[in-house]
């Protein structure tokens, strides 16, 4: 996979929240910083007021068709397309066979390709078997749909159970596993709906020990902005708020501040030197060259070295 810099450029909220023009804008800079991995989802973004779900992917369609950019790769997600948004409880799409090939069917016309690069299951819907969803996305590598297949916010007991299956059913590997990370922790635990597994520790050593050669992608590395660039005594929301947690953010911002770059610019690269490629957004032109700064003078080292 060729992702030029090390980092994946979100887009929950093109179409949707950022209108087109903005949001191309966006995509343009990020090539040409060097980005080559773009992520979405069939059900983003769903949310935002008026939203049905579908737009970031019909807007990246109508991208890549206009820009023609057969070096960028794009990561989708299904299996959480909200089927009813009136119900109390959520309702969403699931992991069944059926359910799969046509979400798959969906996003290959919305993003105006034969085959999508990664395919990934959006969260763990434990009521599809594990085995009829890892078929169904099998089969879709097979027939040439899908290039790559992984999983979004498994656990441990998860993975071990998905290699399992892979080994016994010579089913298509694992090939991304897609993770909420950042440098600090949450002071206290969260779980949307029962769907999204820390990635703890345990999680981290049997993924490398079982399946070591997937590819990691980290989402919300830079919390929503509202921790890292903040003021010392900004207020956080509650699930960080802790002395580890700010004494943590305080270091980053001293050593950001010597280094002359951003707290969030230092944050990715650190991310990026643990081996996860974090995915970062945004909704003005202009910001992803002051994240990114970090990584875009590295990517120009390596050039100018010949690498």
């Amino acid at each position: 996979m060729n992702t030029g810099i090390n980092v994946v450029l979100g887009s929950a909220d093109f179409g949707t929240a950022v209108e087109e023009e903005t949001a191309f804008a966006i995509l343009d800079e990020f090539v040409d910083l060097g980005g080559r991995l773009i992520d979405t989802a069939n059900n983003y973004n769903y949310w935002h007021p008026g939203g049905k779900g579908g737009e970031s992917e019909a807007l990246l369609g109508r991208w890549l068709a206009d820009r023609g950019h057969a070096d960028v790769s794009v990561l989708t997600k299904i299996g959480s397309m909200v089927l009813d948004t009136n119900a109390e409880t959520r309702v969403y799409e699931g992991l069944s066979a059926d359910a799969v090939r046509r979400a798959a069917d969906a996003s290959l016309s919305r993003l105006g390709t034969d085959c999508i690069d990664m395919l990934l299951t959006h969260h763990d819907h434990q009521t599809s078997p594990l085995l009829e969803t890892w078929t169904a996305f099998s089969e879709l590598v097979e027939c040439g749909k899908v290039r790559r297949v992984g999983v979004s916010s498994v656990s441990a007991a998860r993975l071990l159970e998905l290699t399992k299956l892979i080994d016994a059913h010579s089913l298509a590997p694992l090939a991304v596993m897609q993770v909420k990370y950042s440098l600090i922790e949450p002071a206290q635990p969260v779980d949307r709906d029962g769907l999204v597994a820390p990635f703890d520790a345990e999680v981290w050593d049997t993924l490398r020990r079982l399946s070591p050669g997937t590819i990691i992608t980290g989402y919300s590395p830079l919390l929503g902005g509202l921790v890292y660039d903040k003021p010392p005594d900004a207020e956080w929301p509650l699930m960080y708020e802790s002395a580890e947690n700010r004494t943590h953010v305080a270091e980053i911002s001293r050593q950001a501040r010597e280094q002359g770059v951003a707290p969030s610019a230092l944050v990715l690269k650190k991310i990026v030197d643990r081996g996860i490629l974090p995915i970062t957004g945004t909704s003005k032109p202009g910001r992803l060259g002051e994240n990114l700064q970090l990584l875009a003078l590295e990517l120009s080292s390596c050039l100018l070295r010949g690498k």
